[in-house]
């Protein structure tokens, strides 16, 4: 039998929001309340988060309450609702995601052209919006399940780890026009980026806690995206290694604002017995001249057994 590990936040709910035209979702008959998350996890709202926030837990049916995200609703889970009375020891819990690139998609002629969905271009909040139905039918609910293991099933081995680092210290501002001119939409290349990597100097990124390996699963798979910071061409070449970069794994050619993620398989011997990966990023300039060129993001992908020691909150990905 598989079991899932969580870890549950609490979270404040703040004031009541105005419902907004265009939204086909909001129903101006009732009220929002507005929850921001800025964390991926399992979020709790206790009888007395409710009560504080103004939201009249004590006269609500419970089995009526929805939450809302990005118009959509979400499918929650409500403890003691089966009596219809929201009681002091009963609570909602939801599923909750920080805000990504998204919704900035619709910013960028064409939409294909956003570099990455890793990080949202103005703020790491979201919002969830929890409402009371005002009919008398139930909100989406998390389905709970549960199966003997027979036929018994052999136990999986290893999941999928990913570490992800997103670099956001610098904003690169794309493809220019005759030097200096810029679309007002937003296109190739534009968006948060690491720092500026000139001709013939590399930045060192360290990729930490690659622990509780499964080696016999497979081999880690490195992902890392690099833009273009000038109209010339770039040649950037990526090297790995335990504690110092001692390998090259790729070499890639491309031209002015473009963007390109490159995927390559790495060996276990590329990261150290302490769990770090170091990755190289070279700008070697192509053409004579002088190259520049920053990374986006980078991700290991990696077998990683089903160990939770020493860590309060962790994510299988089966």
């Amino acid at each position: 039998m598989r079991t899932l590990f969580v870890t549950f936040f609490t979270v404040f709910i703040a004031f009541g929001c105005i419902a907004q035209f265009g939204n086909e979702w909001i129903k101006f008959n009732q009220q929002y309340y507005k929850i921001p998350v800025a964390k991926d996890g399992i979020y709790r709202l206790t009888y007395a988060d409710l009560e504080n926030a103004g939201f009249p837990a004590g006269s609500t049916d419970p089995r009526r309450i929805q939450i809302f995200h990005r118009g959509i609703e979400q499918h929650i889970r409500v403890q003691g609702e089966i009596d219809a009375i929201f009681n002091a020891s009963d609570y909602i819990e939801f599923y909750g995601k920080k805000n990504d690139g998204v919704s900035d998609a619709e910013l960028y002629q064409p939409a294909s052209t956003q570099p990455h969905q890793y990080y949202n271009l103005y703020s790491d909040t979201t919002a969830y919006f929890l409402t009371v139905n005002p009919l008398p039918q139930q909100g989406l609910r998390m389905e709970e399940f549960f199966s003997n293991n027979l036929p018994i099933l052999p136990a999986e081995t290893s999941h999928r780890d990913q570490k992800l680092r997103v670099l956001t210290t610098q904003y690169a501002t794309g493809q220019l026009y005759s030097t200096y001119l810029q679309n007002s939409f937003f296109e190739t290349g534009e968006g948060w980026t690491g720092d500026l990597i000139i001709q013939n100097s590399f930045i060192d990124y360290t990729i930490e806690n690659i622990l509780f390996t499964s080696q016999a699963a497979g081999n880690p798979q490195l992902e890392i995206q690099v833009m273009g910071r000038a109209n010339l061409s770039h040649v950037v070449e990526i090297s790995v290694g335990p504690s110092a970069p001692s390998r090259v794994v790729a070499n890639q050619s491309f031209p002015d604002s473009e963007v390109r993620t490159i995927s390559v398989p790495l060996n276990w011997s590329d990261i150290g017995v302490d769990g770090r990966l170091v990755v190289r990023v070279r700008a070697m300039g192509a053409g004579g001249a002088a190259d520049r060129l920053s990374a986006s993001y980078i991700k290991v992908m990696y077998p990683q057994s089903f160990n939770q020691s020493g860590v309060t909150e962790k994510i299988f990905q089966l």
